[in-house]
């Protein structure tokens, strides 16, 4: 299983501008039990959550078209300090890694879907341990 007890069915938003890899990981994390909200920018991810949708995780690209995954982690942590950020990135990880606050975690492309759910279950693990902290 994916996640631990505590997110039985987590609400992941995934923001991933091309559609094939899009699909690809919405799958993916169907197949673990996860409730995904899959959309293809920063101003739709965003409109969600200032319309007041709940999300577990956001798992966002950096490049995008328009606003990019980092700017867009970036103001989700302003307004949901809490709310883990996965981005993922085919840059050299030394010119992501520098941009990145803390609670944005960043997953290197390409990955694999391993990969990918390991790189999840470490956000929700700090975030675990922030809030029993």
């Amino acid at each position: 299983m994916l996640l631990s007890k505590r997110h039985v069915a987590p609400r992941v938003l995934l923001i991933e501008d091309t559609e094939e890899t899009r699909e690809l990981s919405r799958m993916v994390l169907e197949s673990q039990a996860c409730d995904v909200a899959a959309v293809s920018s920063a101003e739709a991810a965003l409109g969600l959550l200032q319309a007041g949708e709940r999300f577990d995780l956001v798992f966002t690209d950096v490049c995008l078209g328009g606003v990019s995954g980092i700017e867009a982690a970036h103001r989700i942590k302003q307004y949901q300090p809490s709310l883990p950020v996965l981005v993922t990135s085919g840059l050299e990880p030394s010119d992501v890694l520098p941009q990145l606050r803390p609670g944005i975690h960043f997953l290197p492309k390409p990955y694999s879907m391993s990969e990918l759910l390991d790189a999840i279950r470490a956000c929700f693990q700090q975030q675990d341990v922030g809030q029993a902290a």
